[in-house]
């Protein structure tokens, strides 16, 4: 069981787990815009979550994880939608990262990505919640 299967919220939540975890590769099924809660709040923002092929649980992407992907696997950065599905993508989690609250916490920083079916044959891909 991980500390993320206690929570009620439908997103992957960097502090379940510990700084330096290399998360499994996984393959994007779909992205979609959601209403997020803002963390102590009660109004939402608008933002693109990425949802992983096994997964039951949403990753809210950021601009700069956005970037990394777009670069590493060689992907239009508009479009995405329909662009990065297939896409195999490795998130690494990392510490004392200044959140938009001004607070400092854990992140997700992307750790590899691949263009669809560019995975290398070794890469097997899993959910991570």
């Amino acid at each position: 069981m991980n500390l993320s299967d206690l929570s009620t919220s439908p997103y992957l939540a960097s502090d379940d787990y510990s700084v330096g975890t290399i998360m499994p590769p996984v393959v994007i099924e779909r992205i979609q815009l959601a209403d997020v809660p803002i963390p102590n709040s009660t109004k939402t923002n608008s933002k693109a979550v990425c949802f992983f092929k096994g997964a039951t649980k949403g990753w809210v992407m950021n601009k700069t994880v956005a970037r990394g992907i777009a670069s590493k696997a060689g992907l239009p950065t508009k479009g995405i939608e329909k662009e990065w599905i297939g896409v195999t993508v490795q998130l690494i989690v990392v510490g004392n990262v200044r959140r938009p609250d001004g607070n400092k916490g854990n992140a997700f920083r992307l750790h590899n990505a691949w263009a669809p079916g560019a995975a290398p044959a070794n890469v097997a891909t899993n959910p991570t919640a």
